[in-house]
């Protein structure tokens, strides 16, 4: 007969797939009528926004736009132009686990772009975009809870962990009318703009997510009077509430930003001229949260009077432990042509981004291209570029990480014969996962015809208690753990000491 166990119902996210992954793209370009021939291209950047993202069997799908900005030196020589390229993309990546019910998480961001000219009127301009993704698929495993039952033994463990409870997302748009430093000047043309969003808190409401974060958006424009290159930089807050569709105690949620749109353009608010940038930014907000689950599991079982047949299985958790925050700052020297007489712009760019894990824990190893316009002492203006290593730890006994970097303030500079000096603050976070593997009985068979031959086994054995637990010990002679404890003395709970002479009786 069936000996049926009691079982709960225990939902999560199961994630099958964490990978970065890019693709490049390149496309042929002809100057407008209305913009110069070109002399000498500065320098190629962007921001890659996102337009859809989609599963099937075995493969993830994600596409996008980079809108670029290609700068040059016109035939004239005189001054810099701006010609803005869109170069849609399509990447994807294969994993053996996926299906078309993964829900996914995605992040883009540009790791090289740069153009060469074919001819003054034409040219070729090359992106590459890598993407962070993440894939969960809905399931659930049922919690074993034991019936009791004479003459039935049943071990059981209890884990408490956090788990993925779902996947949500949600897209928005917020503006705004942001103020320059009253030092600014005014505002001739932009000449390149990029938004960069950081996230400050992600909130569990009930079964909502509060999230609160900024968007920085950095500008490089001809001053209106001068004509001289300018940057400045503006902070917008936000706020947004996602429904994430979560239950249970969720104590962390994993959010991810991603771009799909900006719009940036100066205004002027008022009668005294102010300047400011008019701002509308697209994006969406990907929400995973974690929920701490008790799961409880018969492990194991046997009688102490007839045959039982019992259905074991296995289910491996990817757990999360915790997130941590390293602050790192990127030393880059940009070698560039005498000694500058003004900088125009410093970027900073993540190339490749890597984690190897070994005995002692995790590393992370980041790669970074960091660029520079400036004004040599002739008055010419020149980019130079240098790529940058970086390598930390991430812990010791880290086994499992995953690992995001964002650039967290203004990058300084200083000037010296030969060279711009950058030093680049950066701020890692680090998620820390295990993996835990639950065995659990599923089901009993017992065969109440065909009762336990114990004849030749002897009623007490003596033993000395190390090598094997309790469980162990009356599981192999047909005794319980608690008539091993009340025959020993021991208290309810209590494990004998190492070394200790057992009587062990049999049931």
């Amino acid at each position: 007969m069936n000996l049926d166990l009691k079982s709960d119902k225990l939902s999560y996210m199961r994630p099958v797939f964490r990978r970065r992954f890019t693709k490049e793209e390149t496309i042929e370009v002809i100057v407008p009528d209305a913009l110069p021939d070109i002399l000498r291209i500065l320098d190629t950047d962007g921001t890659p926004y996102l337009r859809s993202k989609d599963c099937e069997a075995g493969r993830v799908s994600v596409t996008g736009v980079a809108e670029l900005t290609v700068l040059y030196v016109p035939e004239s020589g005189m001054g810099v132009k701006k010609l803005n390229v869109s170069l849609p993309f399509s990447m994807s990546a294969e994993g053996a686990d996926i299906t078309p019910d993964c829900l996914i998480t995605a992040s883009l961001s540009l790791t090289a772009a740069d153009s060469r000219t074919v001819n003054p009127r034409k040219l070729v301009v090359r992106a590459e975009v890598a993407c962070v993704s993440a894939l969960y698929l809905p399931e659930s495993v049922y919690n074993t809870a034991p019936r009791e039952r004479e003459g039935v033994c049943f071990l059981e463990d209890k884990l408490t962990v956090l788990l993925p409870a779902a996947v949500n997302e949600k897209t928005f748009i917020f503006t705004d009318e942001a103020h320059l430093p009253a030092t600014a000047p005014a505002i001739g043309e932009i000449l390149r703009a990029a938004v960069t969003l950081s996230l400050e808190s992600a909130k569990p409401v009930g079964s909502k997510a509060v999230l609160k974060g900024s968007a920085r958006t950095d500008i490089l424009f001809e001053a209106r009077d001068s004509g001289k290159l300018c940057r400045e930089s503006v902070t917008s807050p936000f706020s947004q509430v996602v429904d994430t569709d979560a239950t249970g105690d969720v104590t962390d949620i994993d959010t991810v930003l991603c771009l799909t749109g900006a719009y940036i353009s100066r205004s002027l608010t008022d009668d005294s001229g102010a300047e400011t940038l008019s701002l509308e930014i697209h994006a969406v907000a990907q929400c995973t949260p974690y929920a701490r689950v008790s799961a409880g599991m018969v492990t194991d079982v046997y009688s102490t009077g007839f045959e039982l047949k019992p259905s074991v299985s296995d289910c491996e958790l990817e757990c999360l432990e915790g997130r941590d925050t390293v602050t790192e700052t990127l030393a880059a020297s940009i070698p560039v042509s005498g000694r500058p007489t003004d900088i125009h712009a410093v970027t900073a760019r993540l190339t490749a981004l890597t984690t190897d894990t070994g005995a002692g824990g995790a590393e992370c190893r980041a790669s970074f291209a960091v660029e520079a316009i400036y004004t040599d002492p002739s008055g010419e203006i020149l980019s130079a570029v240098k790529r940058a290593e970086l390598e930390c730890s991430l812990g010791d006994g880290v086994t499992g990480a995953g690992v995001e970097v964002a650039f967290s303030g203004d990058i300084f500079t200083a000037v010296t014969d030969g060279s711009i000096d950058a030093r680049v603050p950066l701020e890692l976070t680090v998620t820390r996962f295990s993996r835990r593997t639950l065995t659990r009985v599923e089901s009993v068979e017992i065969d109440e015809g065909a009762p336990l031959d114990t004849t030749g086994m002897p009623s007490v054995v003596m033993t000395r208690y190390g090598s094997r637990s309790l469980w162990e010990l009356a599981k192999a002679h047909l005794s319980t753990v608690e008539l091993i404890r009340e025959t020993n003395g021991l208290e309810p709970g209590a494990d004998p000491e190492p070394g200790a002479v057992l009587l062990i009786p049999k049931c």
